[in-house]
């Protein structure tokens, strides 16, 4: 009798245990899911705003939004995937908490911080991630939806002089080779004013591309004349722009630049990159001087009687390679020969067109007096003055011409300086307040 009543013993300590077992392992199991619960009821109870809840292929999110704010953004979705990558391998019960918040940034906009929270289960233990990424698109502030472009910009043209400043972010003094700086300056960027692929801080505005990467950081101090409200801060009073076409010029380059220097006075040269490339010295000379350069296309062919390919070519291609090559950056303005540009063309490359109010004709008399008294007859203010450094007479007047007009109260400025900076694609500029549709 008394081994039976060891068997039974043994059997009901055994039994004991397995419970015991059993229980531990329950316990333990659920140990970790409820650490998880807990911790996001507490995120839950804590936040002030919207509570939007999705579950996904990767794991359950929780987005904790700003109130009245129910539809999370594309790049807040991608945080939130991003947040749930992070957990380690092999991790259960995944859940993400991601925060939204909104922080004010110019023209009625907010910038999107998130800030995300990650749990799963791994080997019953609860594993945590965070991941935070601050700017991390811009919205509409009112509505928390994506903010398109037109609400920064007004007009179309706008929009290319910002992406053309963007180009000269990703490519001035970084050394290109020919075929990265063709990247640069086809690159795609802001392809309307219904793009969204853009983040705004107060004082940056970022490009992405298609996946939501940064392309190009511009900062707003570089772009505001373009954005609403912005203007164009033209010079007032008695000021004049002299310019120079078709250099440089080995020889006659430095006699101008001579002349401007004892003058104290600054003028801006139209170049040829046909001109740059046989002279670079002479080219580097004139920006060392201080004084601003334009391009005049690479070998002054008629555009207009060009297809929109090869005026392209005598714009950007080899033409903006010679002038990047020389100077390390981007050319801002465009001189089209004899002032002549179409409308295909202009709708196609991003520089101003800069025209004149005012024609030396040192080309045709080629007389230093002819010159003189041409420009003194027909200068104003606020004028473009159209001379060409590479005429003999011309370097040969231009003293006198500088004494005669700075005789009639006039100062010298620089194209860029005399119309404000505000200076669009697809328009051309005759002086100051006389902007044209090309």
């Amino acid at each position: 009798m008394g081994w039976v009543i060891g068997i039974v013993t043994v059997l009901v300590a055994a039994v004991a245990a397995t419970g015991g077992f059993w229980l531990w392992r329950e316990q333990r199991n659920a140990k970790a899911p409820r650490q998880l619960n807990a911790a996001v009821a507490a995120a839950k109870k804590a936040h002030r705003g919207s509570v939007v809840t999705r579950q996904t292929k990767a794991g359950k999110v929780v987005y904790l939004m700003p109130d009245g704010i129910e539809k999370p953004a594309p790049a807040v979705v991608q945080a939130a995937a991003k947040t749930l990558a992070a957990l380690p391998k092999g991790a259960t019960t995944k859940t993400a908490v991601v925060t939204v918040t909104l922080r004010g940034v110019p023209y009625g906009l907010a910038s999107l911080d998130v800030a995300g929270q990650g749990y799963g289960v791994v080997a019953h233990r609860l594993a945590a991630v965070a991941k935070k990424a601050t700017g991390l698109a811009t919205v509409t502030m009112a509505t928390g939806q994506p903010a398109t472009l037109h609400q920064l910009v007004d007009t179309d043209p706008a929009r290319r002089a910002i992406n053309y400043q963007a180009r000269q972010v990703l490519a001035d003094n970084k050394k290109l080779s020919d075929a990265a700086l063709a990247a640069v300056l086809t690159q795609p960027l802001l392809a309307d004013l219904n793009a969204q692929n853009f983040t705004l801080t107060p004082t940056t505005l970022t490009i992405l591309d298609a996946q939501s990467r940064p392309v190009a950081a511009v900062p707003l101090t570089r772009i505001a004349q373009f954005m609403k409200g912005g203007r164009a801060k033209e010079q007032p009073g008695k000021v004049i722009a002299l310019t120079f076409d078709d250099g440089p010029n080995p020889t006659l380059t430095p006699q101008i630049l001579a002349a401007l220097h004892q003058a104290g006075a600054k003028a801006t040269f139209f170049m040829l990159g046909s001109g740059i490339h046989d002279y670079p010295q002479a080219a580097k000379a004139v920006a060392e001087s201080g004084n601003e350069i334009g391009i005049h296309t690479y070998d002054h062919q008629y555009l207009p009687g060009l297809s929109v390919t090869a005026g392209l070519d005598q714009v950007y291609g080899k033409m903006t390679q010679t002038y990047y090559h020389t100077f390390g950056t981007l050319p801002t303005l465009l001189r089209p020969p004899y002032g002549a540009i179409g409308k295909q063309l202009a709708a196609a490359e991003d520089l101003p067109a800069i025209q004149w109010t005012t024609d030396s004709q040192d080309w045709e008399s080629k007389n230093a007096g002819a010159i003189l008294n041409r420009i003194r007859s027909t200068a104003y203010a606020g004028g473009i003055v159209l001379m060409h450094d590479i005429q003999p007479a011309t370097a040969q007047a231009l003293p006198n011409v500088i004494r005669t007009l700075r005789g009639q109260g006039y100062r010298f400025v620089t194209v860029s300086e005399l119309l404000g900076g505000r200076l669009l694609p697809g328009h051309q500029y005759f002086g100051r307040g006389d902007e044209r549709p090309v």
